[in-house]
């Protein structure tokens, strides 16, 4: 069965995997063999590069005392931190579905990922795509979102 992402209101259709910015992975997809749901793994970094969220097939593995855990289940997890601010959020809207937002260190450069748009370090923002990822890794560009062959 396949699963759609859906991040900052852009639809990415056919199973998804690795979804990339500058060459590197934020997170990774997969469906879930014993549940058949989308599953995520992620590995999320502050600003300063430490570690701050782990996520591994749907499981919060490792989260920094620096924030709060609102869920964490399989089918939602929710870190925030002080001020209230979504660090990490994936939400199984259904066994196709999975949304998925939060702020993304990547060399220092800052991409913010919500559920109505994403804005790139150049401050661009991208939202309203539609792409078929044909189970093929997914890459964030300034020109927008773009399965790679």
């Amino acid at each position: 069965m396949t699963f759609t992402l859906l991040i900052g209101n852009n639809f990415i259709s056919n199973s998804p995997k690795d979804i990339k910015y500058d060459n590197k992975i934020l997170f990774k997809l997969d469906q879930n063999q014993n549940s058949n749901i989308p599953s995520i793994s992620v590995n999320v970094f502050d600003q300063k590069n430490n570690q701050v969220v782990k996520v591994e097939n749907n499981i919060l593995k490792e989260c920094s005392s620096e924030l709060t855990k609102k869920k964490s289940e399989p089918e939602h997890i929710l870190i925030v931190d002080k001020s209230g601010e979504i660090i990490f959020e994936s939400r199984v809207l259904d066994s196709k579905t999975i949304l998925v937002s939060g702020i993304f260190y990547i060399n220092g450069l800052k991409l913010t990922i919500t559920q109505n748009y994403i804005v790139l370090p150049s401050e661009k923002w991208i939202m309203h795509d539609k792409v078929n990822a044909n189970n093929k890794d997914i890459i964030i560009t300034n020109e927008g979102i773009v399965s790679i062959s």
